[in-house]
């Protein structure tokens, strides 16, 4: 859904402000957003299409992050090729011109794209039950499914490997996640009130801080899937590794007695998702999503930018298919390098919410899962909780490659859990359920069945 007033606009390599500061500096308090930007067309076009407006910088820059007032300070050369230096969020006078805007600032020489803001949600659509906590049968049954106790017994990750979490948070006090969370951050500024006819924002929903606290359960849930510690859910899939929480989406319900899902700007989200790479992280799993039909015809798919630098950065990127039961695709799913997870029910067919289509790279188990709530525990459905399976044996990937000594990218990782997939629907690729469902222990013996380049062995 679009978020009314709001557009981001990106100008020609060569081209920026130097004055204009970063909206992480500016959710702290140590600056204002800007009204003014180049005293010419910039201006005039803003001006006369939209009553006026303010800016701030989208992205913060590497050498930069966490230095209050310093967001905005000091972008390399990567990030001036990808255009993240010369990113701006706009916010105009008149909501209802904003197409308008977007338009005229297109037609500007020095403008090299310009899109309208839109919200992304998660989880997309589906409900939860609370449990206690109890370790049924039925909780450890995915995770055999993808031979997850097996791979332990070969791997047991390594601390040194980080695999992102960019979602709702986490909750930071819950037993199952104590010593296996890095610090992380929060990207949320989407203000207050409603962000839609149907959804009004509850809780932090514009930066209280950088606390990645979870308001909603989805990134709590997410989070224990990769690295729970197994007092009453299973351990998690990654083993050794560890987390980082990046909060991007705020709490949101219907009404006062709905559940909460989580909302946020796409521009928020690649912040927070810039700044999971600044990190180091070595996955980012993006239990989020936006529709493609939903996109405006003209802009640019939602997280291009970002998604580039990250895998330039060698990162493994896995993402939710998304929801809709459909082959409407979803972002970042959709984009090429991405790891796009789909899910799979008890018997191993296609769950009747999962979308799909030639961009589903695998599945996981994604019906009914038990997991953490953001207190407690819970069961839940969705493709946003079979992703974080595939983040966590990517971890396990990548530990064991670099235990070996082997260099190994996000995809080297894509390219192993394709050959790795246990095949279903008759075998080979399949629309519904890519090219089958993720398993953990094959995946292990194609890292010791390559060469130090990465390589297969002869």
């Amino acid at each position: 859904m679009q978020w009314a007033g709001h557009l981001t606009f990106t100008l020609r390599l060569g081209e920026g402000f130097g004055h204009v500061p970063n909206h992480l500096d500016y959710v702290l308090g140590t600056t204002r957003a800007v009204s003014h930007l180049d005293g010419g067309p910039l201006d005039r076009v803003i001006r006369k299409w939209g009553g006026g407006g303010r800016a701030l910088g989208l992205y913060p820059s590497r050498r930069g992050l966490g230095r209050a007032g310093e967001h905005g300070a000091g972008f390399d050369d990567v990030e001036e090729q990808f255009g993240l230096s010369r990113t701006y969020r706009l916010e105009v006078a008149d909501p209802a011109r904003t197409e308008a805007v977007r338009d005229a600032l297109r037609d500007l020489a020095l403008v090299e794209s310009a899109a309208l803001q839109l919200l992304a949600t998660a989880p997309m659509a589906l409900g939860a039950s609370s449990h206690q906590p109890e370790l049924p049968e039925a909780a450890i049954e995915p995770f055999r499914r993808i031979r997850v106790p097996e791979a332990h017994a070969l791997e047991q990750g390594d601390e040194d490997v980080t695999v992102a979490a960019v979602d709702t948070g986490v909750s930071l006090g819950h037993p199952e996640l104590q010593r296996k969370c890095l610090a992380g951050y929060n990207t949320v500024d989407i203000g207050l009130g409603q962000v839609s006819p149907t959804l009004k924002l509850v809780g932090d929903s514009w930066g209280i801080g950088f606390h990645p606290q979870d308001q909603v359960g989805h990134g709590s849930m997410v989070a224990g899937i990769v690295g729970a510690q197994g007092w009453h859910v299973h351990r998690g899939v990654a083993a050794k590794a560890l987390v980082l929480p990046i909060r991007v989406l705020a709490a949101a319900q219907a009404s006062s007695e709905g559940a909460r899902v989580g909302v946020g700007s796409i521009g928020d989200i690649d912040a927070g998702m810039k700044v999971a790479v600044d990190l180091g992280s070595d996955i980012i799993n993006m239990s989020f999503g936006t529709v493609a039909s939903s996109i405006p015809q003209g802009d640019p798919a939602p997280h291009t930018r970002v998604i580039s630098y990250a895998q330039h950065y060698g990162c493994t990127l896995v993402a939710a298919a998304g929801n809709k039961g459909d082959d409407d695709k979803y972002y970042p799913a959709a984009l090429p390098g991405v790891i796009a997870v789909g899910s799979v029910d008890a018997m191993n067919r296609r769950s009747h919410f999962s979308s799909y289509g030639d961009h589903v790279c695998v599945c996981a188990p994604g019906e009914q899962i038990y997991g953490l709530a953001r207190r407690g525990y819970r069961v839940n459905s969705g493709t946003s909780f079979a992703s974080p399976f595939v983040s966590g044996i990517a971890a396990l990937i990548v530990s064991r490659a670099r235990r070996r000594g082997i260099d190994i990218d996000g995809n080297l990782v894509r390219q192993l859990l394709i050959e790795s997939a246990q095949p279903l629907s008759g075998g080979g690729f399949h629309r519904e359920t890519g090219f089958g469902l993720a398993d953990a222990v094959t995946a292990l013996r194609a890292v010791d069945a390559l060469q130090s380049d990465g390589r297969k062995a002869a």
